[in-house]
């Protein structure tokens, strides 16, 4: 039996402006997700590349090119990745939570960590695990974790999609709020019209390609 070749983005060219709020909508298999993937670092394409322009810097960073060590560094340090299912570690609390990717950095940043939750109003779930907190709470605890680092991209994968309309609007409004306060550039899949009108911007994704 032969290996068939699925190509799922095809001839996708995309330049997202700094601080710009973009949403990627489309239906399920589109190429959304795969699309975020490659722009933050976490799956690399078969062919094309993809240009971080950070302040500060000359021109655009091809990310691809960089060593593995040096794409951790990027995605650790000036990324920040939002999942729709959380992927919080169960043991840890929601402060040790938001409190990992600056460990990984080499910091702690326990003050910083405390202050975003309160920013995501989680004051009173400091100490407590994924397990005892609700689906929206969890997703705030992820929205804190993205942002421990400072990072310059904020990118944000079905973030309601877990949740109930009313508990997604308020995520949503979080998300939003923040990344517009601290001009950070967010990118956010979805497969909500309504969500999707949010943005600065919204383009949608059709069996691979970019279509409006």
């Amino acid at each position: 039996m032969g290996v068939s070749t699925v190509e799922v983005l095809k001839g996708v060219n995309l330049e997202v402006g700094r601080s710009e709020i973009l949403f990627l909508r489309g239906a399920s298999g589109a190429g959304k997700t795969t699309l975020l993937y490659i722009l933050a670092g976490l799956e690399r394409p078969d062919s094309g590349d993809v240009l971080l322009d950070f302040p500060g810097q000359a021109g655009g960073q091809s990310l691809y090119s960089l060593k593995k060590r040096h794409q951790a560094q990027v995605r650790n340090l000036q990324t920040g990745y939002v999942f729709q299912h959380y992927c919080l570690l169960p043991d840890l609390t929601a402060l040790e939570n938001v409190c990992l990717p600056a460990m990984m950095a080499g910091g702690g940043q326990r003050d910083r960590a405390t202050d975003l939750l309160h920013r995501v109003g989680l004051s009173d779930r400091l100490h407590h695990r994924p397990a005892e907190l609700s689906g929206g709470e969890q997703q705030r605890v992820a929205i804190a974790r993205s942002l421990i680092n400072d990072p310059e991209i904020l990118f944000a994968d079905e973030p309601t999609g877990n949740l109930d309309s009313m508990t997604g609007s308020g995520v949503m409004e979080t998300l939003l709020e923040i990344a517009g306060e601290a001009k950070k550039t967010l990118i956010v899949v979805t497969h909500d019209s309504k969500l999707a009108s949010l943005g600065d911007r919204q383009l949608e994704l059709a069996d691979g390609r970019i279509v409006d």
